[in-house]
């Protein structure tokens, strides 16, 4: 398909998840944001573990490093939006997993810490993400 400055495939439905609220978004969604941006991180850490603590040099103070990537969504602030609470939910269980485990993996040589990147694609549909990107002059 048709893909856009950044080469992401362009979402040409007239609604996505991005829009929905609570009541809205299929369960099948959740399940998959959860999988995605908790479950799959969760199981990684847990089972890579090992092989990083054995790593040359981690014995010796070798620094081993566990990159979570959240965004903004994760965060709590007051000017949340009733959209997408399924992403919103996951980037927060992310970020709970990065702080619940942070201090204590440090311990073992093992640093773990979360990255936003920042905003990169515009995730409403295609026709709603061009009057944005028309009206601020992108």
């Amino acid at each position: 398909g048709a893909c856009d400055v950044n080469g992401q495939q362009l979402d040409l439905r007239r609604s996505n998840s991005w829009l929905l609220k609570v009541d809205e978004v299929p369960t099948g969604e959740v399940v998959e944001a959860m999988l995605i941006n908790v479950i799959a991180p969760f199981v990684l850490t847990a089972k890579l573990l090992p092989l990083m603590q054995g790593l040359p040099g981690a014995s010796d103070g070798g620094k081993r490093h566990i990159v979570h990537v959240s965004a903004m969504e994760g965060k709590f602030y007051r000017f949340k939006t009733p959209n997408h609470p399924h992403t919103n939910m996951a980037k927060a269980a992310l970020n709970m997993l990065t702080r619940t485990t942070a201090e204590d993996l440090k311990s073992k040589g093992v640093y773990v810490n979360s990255v936003d990147t920042g905003w990169i694609n515009d995730e409403n549909p295609l026709d709603k993400a061009k009057r944005y990107a028309e009206a601020a002059n992108f």
